[in-house]
């Protein structure tokens, strides 16, 4: 009986979880984002139609999520580094011939941070890059389970 009440939990938290959230079919990739944020596609893909990056706003405004997810490889121009921006913090592992990649960009006058991801397999020639921009720790401790949901969500599709 506690096994069977296990069960039917879990499949409610999952279905909870399920209708809460929306799909972004990019060009060449499928994520899932919290129902209520604004997703927009931001860099279209040069080899299939859609995009190759996506944004999603929090309908508060404190973060946006961010991906990008090209066919192969590719530059994500939507997200360098601007005007009164400096990188904070970076780290770069290579296992097994995989580059991760993650680093912060903070914004000088402190009103907000953006942090990043980027996975790249050389051999493989393939990219992707996922982030969160955040206005303080507040907002990206408020978010960070609909975040862990996002990044976790990521399918990538090839030709």
């Amino acid at each position: 009986m506690k096994r069977l009440i296990i069960f039917f939990t879990m499949i409610f938290i999952w279905q909870v979880t399920m209708a809460q959230t929306k799909t972004f079919s990019g060009a060449w990739f499928d994520i899932n984002y919290p129902s209520n944020f604004l997703a927009k596609g931001s860099l279209p893909s040069s080899t299939s139609d859609g995009f190759e990056s996506a944004i999603f706003k929090s309908p508060d405004n404190l973060v946006e999520f961010y991906i990008f997810s090209p066919q192969w490889n590719g530059i994500a121009t939507d997200i360098v580094l601007k005007t009164k921006e400096k990188i904070s913090s970076s780290k770069t592992d290579i296992k097994g011939g995989i580059e991760t990649k993650s680093w912060t960009i903070t914004h000088s006058e402190g009103s907000y941070s953006r942090s990043y991801q980027q996975k790249y397999n050389q051999s493989q020639n393939t990219k992707w890059i996922i982030g969160i921009k955040y206005k303080n720790s507040s907002a990206l401790e408020k978010y960070k389970k609909e975040y862990t949901l996002f990044k976790n969500s990521l399918k990538q599709y090839a030709d």
